[in-house]
């Protein structure tokens, strides 16, 4: 699997997320992103507020467990608001850093929207692309993240 696959997946999962500090009346958000033949899913990662207000998860809280030979963190606190209305859950930037076969990358999304499943507070979408951000010339300069799914609660 190419680093930035598991970097943009990463990226994807914390863009139904973000992440400052929580406060007292935050909540928890799981999740799970699939790029090409791999996956990355974590539980109970902290939220600054509750949907359908603003927030933020923090990136400290985010503890992916990655299916191969790959490591991803989220390097952000993305935010994340909520329109109930048109039932979606967006962040202007999400970013992640991978390793794999010890060549680390970078990636970025960008001004992601993620549909929520009827009246759950449960979102999945994509495809989305991520842009490459930093690494060597070995990381590809975008990666696509096949799915993401996010659970607040």
């Amino acid at each position: 699997m190419r680093p930035a696959s598991l970097l943009v997946g990463l990226s994807v999962i914390a863009v139904s997320f973000a992440g400052t500090a929580a406060h007292a009346a935050g909540g928890l958000v799981d999740g799970n992103i699939t790029v090409g033949s791999s996956s990355c899913s974590w539980t109970n990662a902290t939220t600054s507020d509750v949907p359908p207000n603003t927030l933020t998860v923090d990136h400290t809280t985010v503890h992916p467990t990655c299916s191969g030979s790959i490591t991803a963190n989220l390097t952000n606190n993305p935010t994340v608001t909520f329109n109930d209305a048109a039932g979606t859950a967006s962040s202007p930037e999400i970013d992640v850093s991978g390793t794999t076969s010890g060549v680390s990358c970078g990636y970025k999304v960008t001004n992601v929207s993620i549909p929520r499943q009827g009246t759950t507070r449960t979102y999945t979408g994509g495809p989305y692309t991520a842009t490459k951000s930093s690494g060597s010339f070995l990381c590809p300069s975008t990666q696509t993240i096949n799915s993401a799914t996010f659970t607040f609660h």
